[in-house]
């Protein structure tokens, strides 16, 4: 099974800077060379609905007539990814919050920048950065790659529980805002810090 990434980047700046564009145009091909990978991407807008693929969004569109379907794509892509990748020297708003809910889904997130490593201001488990030229850039996307392949969930695990724990499951996710799944991956990797400290 091929290891699902998601790659995003600035929708503004894919749209208005041609000097973004090719930036991300660049780190797409080199994504595009791993046979290993199923990509998703906003750039491509695979992330959309089918039906809704051939539609030019921009920003005002998206806050028009389409409203959210960009947002509800991305979660959707983030959640069924096993990494994230961003590509992150044209800030934008958008790309902050969606590295934050890749982090909020115990995904592992790649922000790659031609002007500097996001890594030393964020203290994250999952957060990965990496400043990069043209030649590292190759490097930087497979060792992010074979971190991910090595970390992806492949495991199937059923139980039967109780009414009173799947509510209190409910409950719990619902609060952090995660599925039951992946509220109970929470509690055992918790569990298994504590077994090292």
């Amino acid at each position: 099974m091929k290891t699902k990434i998601f790659f995003t980047v600035s929708r503004s700046a894919l749209h208005s800077d041609p000097k973004a564009r090719d930036t991300y145009f660049r780190v797409l091909k080199e994504l595009e060379s791993h046979d290993s990978i199923k990509l998703i991407t906003t750039i491509k807008k695979d992330h959309y609905p089918k039906e809704l693929k051939h539609l030019k969004m921009d920003l005002t569109t998206a806050e028009g007539k389409y409203r959210y379907v960009n947002d509800r794509g991305v979660k959707r892509a983030i959640f069924e990814a096993d990494g994230v990748i961003i590509e992150a020297s044209y800030q934008s708003f958008r790309l902050g919050f969606e590295a934050m809910y890749a982090l909020s889904q115990n995904k592992p997130v790649l922000v790659l920048s031609k002007f500097r490593d996001y890594s030393r201001l964020i203290d994250q488990p999952n957060f990965f950065g990496a400043k990069y030229t043209n030649f590292t850039l190759p490097d930087e996307i497979d060792k992010f790659l074979r971190h991910v392949e090595k970390h992806r969930l492949r495991n199937r695990f059923n139980l039967f529980i109780s009414d009173e724990h799947k509510k209190h499951l409910e409950k719990k996710a619902k609060f952090y805002g995660v599925s039951m799944s992946e509220y109970v991956r929470k509690l055992i990797e918790k569990d298994q810090n504590q077994d090292t400290h």
